[in-house]
């Protein structure tokens, strides 16, 4: 048993406490006799001591024999399930054992540590439900946690058991800090021990390469046991090779060599299949290299003829080109990586997905490759590039957004709403309300509705539109009027139904009517239906249109009604579009109504005019630039470079610096349409092939490496930069655009962290091959980047073969623990002996605040000899009194009954004579004296006033037959007062310093 304090700093209080205490009893006058200063020294001694001590945290310590033992068990993927099994039988064995007065908790734990029961009366386990992620080993968070579990008033035991293979490398240092803590580290061994394993260790290819060099790929495969397996080794996802090979026992290295036939960046991994293995998560590693050649170009064409010209220009000036239609552009970014730019001729918006767009603006942004588009009438606005990543990227907007050269638009929608429209734009058969089949999906009717959407939000709130639905007959849904003055357009159109059958001239005719009386420079319908019907006079109505100045294109949702339709929009003056598939209807919308409102199409002579240098005009504007005949309407964006415009000043020729890459934009074509001069001109060639290599990357800047470091199940990118002459790059702003195996880009930036040295932490990556584009800027220099490919390896857990015993024995020693072999051992009481703490320090307020009050009444309360006297005698007048109470009250019911007991009046008088009381002369009192006592042999008072004594009644001690006049005996006389109340006061005074 022990004391403690909290805060004994506190205890030194008590010498000038007690020192003023001594000092103040020693100079005070003697008010009040010896003794009492005495005691209530002792209690001012007390009352100080009591408030020092509470207030340093005074503490009683005893000591403590109860053990708290808690089981910390690895369900990592590493000990398998027979590890698991052998940790639960344990775990029921050793709970089983357990003394009453002690208690056990537990704790699971894999890349994580989770509670699975807090310390207390445990008695067995059924099972553990916790469930740890399994794929990495945290065995610093599961003592961490352990640890933080023991109440204070108990021996410390924790019962690890595991493999000992820790993924973090946080063990060690938890163990020495629960040490400080005294808690002590035992171990069991859990595990696979020696299970059958292969693991690829590595795969390591070049960084770089030449096109055409044969590249050598190295495996290493580790083995447990000596066995047959079979390599595959796989580039860019395809299997390019495979070996038999016999494995020994440790590691065993095998060479494929492989060839690329194409620049950009390769992917390579190498997969191993052999009979006796446990784990299929490390069979496999992933190596890359960036393969060196001549700039590569990509050409998405709509139309292989529209392309052809350009095509062969780029080739004549010895550039590598490949051209694909626009469905069959990658979005994987390892195969765009293989071209340095992307150049997309004459191609509409509904040709490429979202998808497709978002990689070519991840491409040129963050991977720094290049982008070109070309003109036409499927391009820029006029294909639907309005709010698209495309926009974007580019250097112009696609819409014109000078009002004076945007003309007013007047647009009716002509939709079918027959009952075939309630087909499911997935079903060829008309189905729905006329009698046809089941369907799903969308129907065709509402991806009208959207499609009447799509084209109205192109329009600007002083543009017309109207909606006219048919059936058997026209039916207005929206009156053509401003756009904005429609209240709600969504509810407007929402009530369109398909029923009845088809006919288009009822609507046509109507969409006609009302155009025919607008004052819009451009007036358009479109039709939308998946009939036809012969009824009607068309050719009339025809002739009505191009008298009107109203253009007519027709879209067919299915594919009976194409002849008819596709006639009605060749005589209308418009487009006809074949949508077999209804989905892309909006977008045709979309597209078509952008071709029809503002300056998406300029068709006109015109010649170009420079407007600043570029290297793209390079040896080609000596001459003169041949004339032009169109080109789309676009707004150039304010951080471009406008290098051409045409005569209305439009942007002709503009690019930019787009995030790490660059693009170019050429609102013409390049084909016979528009550029008809341009393709016998000898600079066509040159011109075209110069503004493609200006989008082309610069040279990869020397001095760059990069790598992954992976620790504690985190990975660090790790870059360090040179200069030639091998001194740091330093203070420069360094970011990466990381691109894993799920080929979602990732920006992360870098901080320096030494001279040359900068990181980025990027958290958990997953195992595989990383396309890493660096990127280095710093005022007043030159940009700096570099791509390089960097591997991650496979994750930690799956990279150990057999228990990690050395560690385990680390954990042990650090705490003083013992290796645990039977179910007793955690329940032995061979610890260092414990103590439990009690806070005395409320108490001691107690006692303080109960001898506060008694040290004040004794030195302000005077009580003796005489006050106890007084004190007696009042307590005995409170009885005596209580006495004369009772007596009082019983003689008053005596007489209550005696009045009830008398019947008349003579009866009532015979009792008064019986009961009468003769009178007591009271005597006067002396006005010289003060205190009301009278002096002894003072006259007692004047006679009796006769009429005190009563007829018929005599006075006590009177004798019979004697005459009334005779004086009355005297009563005894009251002793007289020796002092008054003041001298007394004066004299208890004295006597109580006397003592």
């Amino acid at each position: 048993m022990g004391v403690s304090f909290e805060a004994p700093v506190a205890l030194l209080l008590l010498i000038p406490a007690l020192a003023l205490t001594f000092a103040l009893y020693l100079g005070s006058r003697r008010r009040i006799g010896v003794g009492r200063r005495r005691i209530a020294l002792v209690l001012r001694t007390l009352l100080i001591s009591a408030l020092v001590l509470a207030l340093a945290g005074f503490r009683l310590v005893l000591p403590v024999d109860r053990l708290a033992t808690v089981f910390v068990v690895d369900l990592s993927d590493s000990v398998g399930n027979a590890g698991r099994e052998d940790a639960l039988a344990f775990l029921r064995e050793s709970l089983a054992l357990r003394p009453d007065d002690d208690v056990a908790g537990i704790v699971a734990f894999g890349k994580e540590a989770l509670v699975e029961r807090l310390p207390a009366d445990l008695d067995g386990i059924d099972r553990i439900a916790s469930t740890p992620v399994r794929s990495a080993t945290d065995i610093g968070a599961a003592l961490r946690l352990a640890s933080a579990l023991f109440p204070d008033d108990a021996q410390k035991r924790i019962v690890l058991m595991s493999d000992g293979n820790d993924t973090t490398g946080g063990g060690q240092s938890e163990a020495a800090l629960a040490a400080t803590r005294g808690v002590r580290v035992e171990t069991r061994l859990i595990g696979l021990g020696s299970s059958d394993e292969v693991l690829v260790e590595r795969l390591t290819t070049p960084s770089t390469a030449r096109l055409g060099e044969s590249i050598e790929a190295i495996a290493e495969i580790r083995s447990s046991v000596a066995q047959p397996a079979t390599l595959r080794l796989f580039a860019d996802g395809k299997l390019v090779a495979t070996q038999p090979v016999n494995l020994e026992v440790g590691v065993t290295r095998v060479a494929f060599d492989a060839t690329p036939k194409e620049a950009g960046f390769h992917t390579f991994r190498v997969v191993v299949e052999a009979a006796r293995d446990t784990f299929s998560q490390n069979d496999r590693a992933d190596s890359n290299t960036i393969v060196k050649g001549e700039p590569r170009t990509l050409v998405l064409a709509g139309n292989q003829l529209v392309a052809a010209e350009l095509v062969a220009a780029l080739k004549a000036q010895g550039q590598q080109v490949d051209t694909i239609v626009p469905e069959a552009l990658p979005t994987d970014f390892a195969q765009l990586a293989t071209y340095d730019s992307v150049v997309l001729v004459d191609v509409p918006r509904i040709r490429l997905s979202d998808r497709q767009m978002a990689a070519l603006q991840v491409d040129v942004r963050d991977l720094g490759k290049g982008l070109v588009m070309i003109g036409g009438p499927d391009s820029y606005g006029a294909g639907g590039y309005q709010k698209t990543p495309l926009e974007a990227s580019l250097p112009v907007d696609m819409g014109v957004r000078n009002r004076e050269k945007q003309p007013d638009v007047a647009l009716v929608v002509v939709i079918d709403q027959s009952g075939s429209m309630d087909a499911c734009h997935c079903n060829s058969f008309n189905g729905g309300r006329g009698g046809g089949t089941g369907m799903g999906g969308v129907r065709k009717v509402d991806i009208g509705k959207e499609a009447i959407l799509r084209a109205a939000a192109s329009l600007t709130a002083q543009d017309e539109l109207g909606v006219v639905s048919f059936n058997e007959q026209a039916h207005w849904v929206v009156q053509t009027q401003p756009l904005g003055g429609v209240a709600d357009l969504q509810a407007s159109i929402a009530g369109i139904e398909p029923n009845g059958q088809t006919n288009i001239f009822a609507g046509l005719d109507q969409a006609v009517r009302s155009l025919e009386g607008a004052t819009a420079t451009r007036r358009h319908i479109i039709l939308l239906t998946d009939g036809w019907s012969s009824s009607g006079q068309y050719d009339a109505i025809i002739a009505r249109m191009k008298a009107a100045g109203i253009t007519l294109s027709t879209v067919g949702a299915g594919g009976g009604s194409n002849p008819f339709l596709e006639n009605l929009a060749k005589q209308g003056g418009g487009r006809f579009y074949d949508a077999a598939n209804p989905a892309s209807i909006p977008d045709i919308f979309l597209k078509e109504t952008q071709q029809v409102s503002g300056q998406q199409i300029v068709e006109e002579p015109f010649f170009p005019i420079k407007t600043s240098s570029s290297p793209i005009l390079r040896g080609v504007e000596d001459g003169g630039l041949p004339q032009l005949r169109g080109y789309n309407g676009t707004t150039i964006k304010p951080a471009a470079q406008t290098v051409l415009v045409t005569a209305r000043d439009d942007p002709l020729l503009a690019q930019w610096q787009y995030g790490l890459g660059r693009s170019v934009a050429w609102t013409s074509d390049s084909t016979g349409r528009w550029a008809r001069d341009w393709l016998g001109w000898q600079g066509f060639s040159r011109f075209f092939s110069q503004l493609v290599a200006w989008t082309f990357p610069g040279e990869e800047t020397g001095g760059i490496e990069a790598s992954l470091d992976a620790k504690a199940g985190k990975t660090t990118l790790h870059v360090q930069s040179v200069e030639s002459d091998g001194s740091p790059r330093d203070f420069y702003s360094t970011s990466a655009v990381v691109v894993g195996p799920d080929l979602e880009p990732k920006d992360v930036p870098l901080v320096q962290v030494a001279p040359g040295i900068y990181e980025a932490q990027l958290g958990e990556v997953d195992p595989g091959a990383y396309a890493v584009r660096i990127n280095q800027t710093r005022p007043g220099s030159s940009p700096l980047g570099r791509t390089v490919g960097l591997v991650s390896p496979t994750a930690a857990e799956y990279r150990a073969l057999g228990p990690n015993e050395p560690l385990l024995a680390t954990l042990r020693s650090a705490t003083g623990g013992t290796t645990i072999d039977t179910p007793l051992q955690p329940w032995l009481h061979d610890l260092k002996a414990t103590s439990q703490s009690t806070d005395l320090w409320p108490w001691l307020l107690v006692l303080a605040l109960v001898l506060w009050p008694l040290d004040i009444a004794l030195r302000r309360v005077s009580v003796g000899r005489r006050e106890f006297a007084a004190a007696g005698a009042w307590v005995r007048g409170i009885g005596r009194r209580r006495k004369a109470t009772a007596s009082r009250t019983a003689t008053s019911a005596g007489l209550l009954a005696a009045r009830e007991r008398a019947g008349s009046s003579g009866t009532r008088a015979a009792i008064r004579r019986d009961n009468a009381v003769a009178p007591v002369a009271v005597p006067a009192v002396d006005s010289r004296t003060s205190t009301g006592v009278v002096p002894e042999g003072a006259p007692t008072g004047g006679p009796t006033p006769p009429e005190a004594t009563a007829p018929g009644l005599t006075q006590p001690g009177s004798t019979a037959g004697k005459g009334s006049g005779a004086p009355p005996p005297a009563p005894p006389s009251a002793p007289a007062a020796t002092t008054d109340t003041m001298a007394r006061l004066r004299d208890a005074k004295r006597r109580a310093r006397d003592r």
